[in-house]
């Protein structure tokens, strides 16, 4: 948006006025900028730029709107506030943002996730939300945007909001510029100080605006690697809870004999007291603890390779017709590249460790039929068990691409019309690899030794057996301290001391979606007071998930996912026995499905690298380079030639969306003693569902996935009439009240209705054969075709007064009543077969969505904006300071309770978010320091399928800074560093001292140059 003044250096033009008679409320920033360039006078333009010229362009849209809505606005052709616009929407009051990689991606409004994304008022369809609602903006550069509203409040020609709010980015026009040539170009050099790169980015412009017509271009590429640490829990391995009592449920083997899974395969742990075995030395066995699977450290270089260009033309076919196209592509390629170590139980589901610190919460478990005191650990005493280090690649390229083009009909009289068509397609592909090396001697998996067609080959001379050295693990501070034994110790630093374990690429996918949108609009002008709109609207959607694994043949012409060492081929699990091999009593016997070797073995040559660990206590290891495994089909090729897709039916899916809408609106502009605007109106929506999921089987052989029996086709409809009202009352010139009621819906992630069931499985050993098996440990199911949308009742109250052009303080209130809505939850689920097909009659956990009803979300914001040089009292000195301040307080309720007893919060919601930013301009330099704080944050439910056991965040601190010189009127030097503090996310299991991981992020620096005709 291009503000001007004419002649003169001071006033800046205001002609911001948002109609009331606008095509929609998402449009209404888009139209008032094209009134304002188009009515700007042509001559001795000079554009105002800068920190508090952006101010102003937002608190007038803030100022002149019928509803609730904050904005941002760049400062610069090419220079939103921050690095990214998720960023930069943090500024807004109730806006959340969840850094991924240390930059701002997905975001939420006052705590809920559900928020519709729009591109210039209407739909847009992202690359990194093919089958999300929740906006993520990392592949988006800023750079292409003037700017960003957020909506809190919904009106009836707002269609298809979201819950909370609704985002509308800007992207620049040609009418929006000054007559004739403009020209902007931008470069930048940026470094983080743990990753250690220089990253080039740059942007560029182009745009020529004429009497009728104007056309722009605009262009931005950008290269980062960003650095990631990771230490503690390995999160996605959960874990289970184990007790004290001789007669547990859960414990492997079904050996009463042994306490709890504590004394499994070791009786030496724990003291025999009556009914068990007191491992805590409180005197009793009347004890649970959570017992994690794995601890695990980890560095991960993510490197972005973003692109993004957008195109406009107008064209004023005459005095009444105004035509608009657009065109908005973005790609980014993305390398996840980690390597770290794993630290890791042998038995899945067996404690292998004596608590050496606890804490008695005074919290009760119930487990089986008994119920057990909760205890906190702090400390772990292991018999070391499995020891590995690990590489992980993911590769991710996404790609989209929206465009628009709309038809205006304006005459100057009563009536006015808009028809607009939108078309969008975006896709997105993932490939995974993974790699492990293990220092142990393999005596865990079939003694030691593998057998192949050629003979028995040992896994790994010279390693340590398993269970035969102390080791602990040290998480009474934030970062856990591992104390290893000697001997591994000395291992660490050999690479003949690391054999290969485990290949395997899985989860992989391809998502594709398209959307298709048809909207016309009118309005008519009854007098000057009041007017009415009206417009249909449909659209569709189609979106479609393909998940697979990669598997390869191997010997007996069996298919393999996990190409590993503790897998064995053989006739009882779905493939042709192994011939030429048989055991003592003449019967075939199994082959060793992966191929081990040590890490200096020729076919590693290049690929192996040393690297230090994240942690205290570990470190350097040995592991291959992540680098190695960039493209995933070609690396595993190279040592298991075939490899195949294979598709993972319960993740598999796709979903069509129609929704046929209309919306009549009434909106006033009148005064009853105050002078009053607002609108009030109701949308329908007709949503058409069709929904094919995959009917799943049993799970394969050897990590297949599980059979594929055919579609299941879900077809269903609803309708939802959603009333708005929105009233702003201009009490004094500077005053304004707002109110606003609306009914809103949104629809669910996609695969919350398409996705299926996928299950785990973790090594037993059994107790009769003396084999091991791949048992059923787990899984997740994560959609259900017959769960409702999002649906809330909204309402919302808000004071603002306007001190000045850049300066304003808004306090508002908001209650939202949630009748509907989505949240992860478990179920225990029996006859589930163990690999091998046997059904032992084993109870698990499914991670799985479920309903929730009931819940509500209430609270309030409260923003300061402060130019000093509104304030005539100010000392000259202080003229060119500024600040910006906002807090949002959100307590929301979801209806659940964790362990501890305390109500649980919507996920990814904290109660309290605060942004601070002081800032400093003068005629060429500008500087800005930026604080932003969130509370606590609710992460995940039910842990480990422990009820109650609530994952959350730390409360985290972020600081960043910017400061830039203009060299000339044409030429600006700039720097800018976010997090500046270094700050870490630590996260816990509802207790504080039941420490779960922590996030490490790098401080990253811009240097650049910006120059503009």
């Amino acid at each position: 948006m291009k503000f001007v003044q004419s002649n003169m250096r001071v006033a800046l033009l205001t002609a911001v006025s948002v109609t009331a008679m606008s095509m929609s409320a998402a449009a209404q920033t888009t139209e008032a900028e094209n009134t304002a360039a188009q009515g700007a006078a042509p001559l001795d333009e000079i554009v105002v730029t800068g920190i508090r010229a952006s101010i102003e362009r937002s608190l007038d849209i803030k100022r002149n709107a019928a509803t609730v809505v904050d904005a941002i606005s760049a400062e610069d052709i090419g220079k939103l506030p921050d690095v990214t616009i998720s960023d930069s929407l943090q500024r807004i009051p109730g806006v959340q943002v969840r850094r991924d990689a240390g930059e701002g991606g997905a975001i939420n409004i006052r705590g809920l996730p559900q928020v519709t994304t729009l591109l210039n008022g209407e739909a847009y369809l992202g690359a990194n939300s093919v089958t999300t609602t929740q906006p993520n903006f990392n592949d988006i550069p800023s750079q292409l945007f003037s700017g960003a509203d957020v909506f809190k409040s919904a009106t009836a020609d707002l269609l298809g909001g979201g819950i909370t709010g609704t985002v509308n980015l800007r992207t620049r026009r040609p009418f929006d510029m000054k007559d004739g040539l403009t020209l902007a170009a931008a470069a930048e050099a940026a470094y983080g100080d743990k990753s250690e790169n220089w990253n080039p980015q740059t942007n560029a412009l182009v745009a020529y605006r004429g009497e009728r017509w104007g056309i722009l271009v605009s262009g931005a590429y950008s290269k980062a690697d960003l650095y990631n640490g990771y230490n503690g829990i390995q999160e996605g391995y959960n874990g289970t809870l184990r007790n004290e009592a001789l007669h547990d449920d859960n414990n492997p083997g079904g050996n009463v004999d042994l306490g709890g899974g504590f004394r499994y395969n070791n009786t030496t742990r724990g003291t025999p007291v009556a009914g068990g075995f007191d491992v805590n030395g409180d005197g009793d066995a009347n004890d649970a603890f959570f017992t994690n699977q794995a601890f695990t450290g980890w560095e991960r270089i993510t490197t972005r390779k973003r692109t993004g260009l957008n195109a406009s033309a107008q064209f004023e076919l005459n005095d009444a017709l105004t035509l608009t196209g657009d065109a908005f592509y973005t790609k980014q390629v993305q390398y996840d590249r980690t390597a770290g170590f794993q630290f890791q139980a042998v038995n899945w589901h067996g404690a292998e460790y004596v608590p050496g610190a606890t804490r008695d919460t005074g919290s009760k478990v119930m487990m089986g039929d008994r119920e057990f005191d909760f205890n906190t650990t702090q400390v772990y005493n292991y018999d070391l068990p499995n020891f590995d280090s690990y590489s992980e690649n993911y590769r991710t390229e996404s790609q989209s691409q929206n465009y628009n083009l709309e038809l205006k009909f304006d005459n100057g009289g009563s009536l006015k019309a808009s028809l607009r068509g939108i078309y969008g397609k975006a896709k997105q592909k993932q490939d995974q690899s993974y790699l492990q090396f293990s220092l142990t001697d393999g005596t865990q998996w079939h003694g030691g030794v593998g057998r192949y067609p050629e003979g028995d080959i040992p896994f790994n001379t010279g390693g340590y057996t398993v269970g035969t050295l102390p080791a602990q693990v040290d998480f009474t501070g934030n970062t856990p301290q591992f104390t290893l034994p000697g001997h591994l110790q000395a291992s660490l630093g050999d690479i003949g001391d690391y054999a290969l374990k485990t290949m395997a690429s899985e989860n992989n996918y391809r998502r594709e979606s398209d959307m298709k949108v048809v909207r016309g609009d009118v309005n008519y002008e009854i007098s000057d007071q009041f007017n009415i709109s009206a417009g249909l609207r449909y659209s569709e959607r189609d979106a479609e998930n393909f998940q697979f694994d990669r598997v390869a043949p191997t010997y007996g012409g069996c298919m393999v996912k996990w190409k590993a060492f503790d897998v064995e081929l053989n006739n009882t699990t779905g493939c042709t026995a192994p011939t030429g091999r048989v055991d003592a009593n003449g019967n075939p016997t199994y082959y060793t499905a992966g191929r081990t070797r040590k890490a200096d073995d020729a076919s590693f040559a290049g690929m192996v690298k040393q690297f230090n660990t994240p942690v205290k206590g570990v470190g350097p290891i040995y592991v291959l380079d992540p680098k190695a495994m960039d493209n995933a089909q070609a690396f595993h090729d190279s040592f298991y030639p075939g490899n195949v897709e294979m598709m993972i039916p319960g993740q598999s899916y796709s979903v069509g969306i129609k929704q046929t809408s209309g919306y009549v609106q009434a909106n006033i502009d009148t005064d009853i003693g105050i002078p009053l605007r607002g609108n009030f109106g109701v949308q329908i929506i007709n949503t058409k569902l069709n929904i094919l999921q995959n009917d799943v089987g049993s799970d394969g052989a050897y990590g297949l996935p599980a059979a594929d029996r055919g579609d299941i086709v879900t077809d269903r409809s609803f309708t939802d009439v959603l009333p708005s009202v929105n009233f702003a009352f201009d009490v004094t010139d500077n005053f304004r009240v707002r109110v606003a009621y609306a009914k809103t819906m949104t629809l669910l992630n996609l695969e919350n209705w398409g996705g299926g069931l996928r299950l785990y499985y973790g090594i037993e050993t059994d107790p009769v054969t003396g084999h091991d098996i791949q048992r059923v440990a787990g899984g997740n199911s994560i959609g259900n075709p017959d769960l409702e949308p999002w649906r809330a009742d909204n309402f919302d109250l808000s004071f603002e007064y306007y001190i000045g052009r850049a300066s304003m303080v808004n306090v508002g209130f908001f209650y939202i009543d949630v009748a509907s809505f989505i949240e992860n939850g478990t179920m225990e689920v029996t006859g589930l077969p163990d690999l091998d097909g046997v059904d032992r009659n084993r109870t698990i956990t499914i991670n799985t969505p479920i309903q929730g009803k009931g819940g509500t979300l209430k609270g309030m914001e409260i923003g300061w904006k402060q130019s000093f040089q509104d304030l005539s009292f100010m000392p000259l000195w202080l003229e060119n300071f500024g600040f910006e301040a906002n807090l949002t307080y959100s307590p929301s309720d979801s209806g659940r309770v964790d362990l501890a007893g305390n109500k649980v919060p919507f996920q990814d919601n904290s109660e309290i978010q605060t942004n601070f930013a002081v800032y400093y301009e003068d005629d060429r330099f500008q500087a800005r320091v930026a604080h932003n704080f969130r509370s606590k944050r609710a992460v995940s439910a039910d842990f480990g399928g422990v009820a109650g056991l609530q994952v959350y965040q730390r409360p985290t601190n972020y600081i960043d800074a910017s400061i830039s010189y203009d060299l000339t009127d044409y030429l600006t030097v700039y720097a800018q560093g976010s997090n500046l503090t270094g700050e870490k996310e630590h996260y816990y299991l509802t207790f504080k001292d039941q420490k779960g991981w922590n996030n490490i992020y790098e401080r990253r620096f811009v240097l650049g140059a910006r120059a503009k005709f």
